[in-house]
């Protein structure tokens, strides 16, 4: 394998797997740093706060009027969230093309900055604040996607090709975890908020700027042990011809080319089938639960915490045994493991609260390992001198066309009624994605 050594440009024999130990803790403590905003923000506190916000400005119709348009303050949310993934389709590939050209670790606390500014700043966001509230969520979501690009590009330079599905795997395990941890704390303050003086509005958010403090303050640590290994190497991306194609000319050059590497395009393909499938599972499952399953949101919640810890346990495992088995092999047995997952929460009695919390540890098991072990076998899967251009494009694919799956679900959901049938529909994107890796060619491209 040839990567750039940590002090210069040109490429050199890739450091030891001790000597690199500072730079796998940084990889880490990315994970662990951004991990709580999409979890305790995201998923659970910042949805319902900015629908209530929007629901107290709205006029007597019950819209809001952003930039003219005539929203429902109940489909304000879903809004902000379609417009923030839009507009990574835009920056994702542009932070990807940026790292062939400039060093990894200031593009890193750049993207940072922002979007921990942003996170942080979501404090001042009044009970009529949609506006604001809608913005500083765009801005810290975009920044966020285009740092885990930046961030992933690092993956080849700190590890070894046989040791970097186990480290991919470790930093996931490290950001469940953190958001974990977090979440519990979040949950205490939230419930607790009479006793400590606090409105339920202050107390959301203290919750939302802690997780923006707690994103700023790791990820600072973290660009500080990436110190020394995020320069760009001398490849034909960094040439001064290279350098004056845009990055949108880089990307579709990335595309056409990967013509020649026909194991990583079929994996593309392979991974946007089951991850849409994966992301309609962990983005409505807390829906699925309360509409089909009539469970209580209390309960709900409980079992997105129980989540995060079985995540941390079942990723660090996968790791390992990807490790000893190969990240193909294991990635076809956790989507497979999935599709177990969605044809028993599809036949799962309403009111089992036990059954549906049994499906969350199994679930968390491989949600972690999934997208990690993805990273490490897609990178592996390109040449090593163009890992950021392929990144930009896997995680384009991961965060912006994500779309697929849940639209699927109400798509069924709105011709049938059925919320079982909807969630039964997710198992189409899953078995096509498994069948896809089954059959995809085995790689040309080796990174040793």
């Amino acid at each position: 394998m040839t990567t750039p050594s940590p002090p210069a440009a040109a490429p050199a024999a890739p450091p030891s797997w001790r000597s690199a130990r500072r730079a796998r803790l940084g990889w880490y403590g990315y994970d662990w740093a951004n991990s709580v905003f999409t979890t305790s923000v995201t998923s659970v506190f910042f949805g319902p706060y900015l629908t209530d916000a929007a629901r107290a400005a709205a006029g007597p119709d019950g819209s809001v009027h952003p930039l003219g348009l005539s929203i429902s303050a109940a489909s304000y949310v879903p809004f902000v969230i379609g417009l923030s993934v839009f507009l990574q389709i835009f920056v994702l590939p542009t932070a990807a093309a940026l790292t062939t050209r400039h060093h990894k670790g200031r593009l890193l606390g750049v993207l940072l900055l922002i979007g921990g500014g942003a996170a942080t700043a979501m404090y001042t966001i009044g009970e009529t604040d949609y506006l604001l509230g809608g913005a500083l969520f765009v801005l810290a979501t975009i920044a966020l996607g285009g740092s885990i690009t930046v961030c992933n590009t690092y993956l080849p330079v700190i590890a070894p090709p046989e040791r970097q599905d186990r480290t991919s795997a470790e930093a996931s395990a490290a950001g469940f975890l953190s958001a974990g941890l977090i979440l519990v704390v979040d949950l205490i303050v939230y419930n607790s908020h009479d006793r400590l003086g606090l409105t339920e509005s202050e107390a959301i958010r203290i919750i939302m700027m802690t997780a923006g403090l707690w994103w700023l303050v790791f990820g600072a640590l973290s660009v500080m042990l990436l110190r020394g290994y995020g320069a760009p190497a001398t490849t034909p991306a960094t040439t001064p011809a290279a350098a004056r194609i845009g990055s949108y000319r880089l990307l579709a050059r990335a595309l056409r080319d990967l013509r020649q590497y026909p194991a990583a395009g079929w994996f593309l393909v392979a991974f946007l089938l089951y991850f849409n499938g994966v992301q309609a599972v962990t983005g409505l499952v807390g829906t699925y639960a309360v509409e089909a399953l009539r469970l209580e949101l209390d309960q709900v919640i409980v079992a997105v915490l129980v989540v995060q810890f079985a995540a941390v346990v079942g990723t660090a495992a996968l790791g390992r045994v990807a490790e000893r088995y190969g990240g193909r092999a294991v990635l076809i047995g956790s989507v497979l493991f999935w599709c177990a997952v969605i044809i028993t929460g599809g036949v799962l009695p309403a009111g089992w609260f036990g059954g549906f919390l049994a499906l969350c540890v199994s679930a968390g098991l491989v949600v972690g390992g999934t997208y990690a072990l993805s990273r490490s076998v897609f990178i592996r899967l390109v040449p090593a001198d163009r890992v950021p251009e392929y990144v930009g494009i896997f995680e384009t694919v991961n965060r912006c066309l994500g779309f697929l799956g849940p639209a699927a679900f109400g798509l069924v959901l709105q011709w049938t009624g059925n919320y079982r049938l909807a969630w039964l529909s997710i198992l189409v994107f899953l078995v096509a994605g498994a069948v896809t890796l089954v059959a995809a060619p085995r790689p040309e491209v080796s990174h040793g």
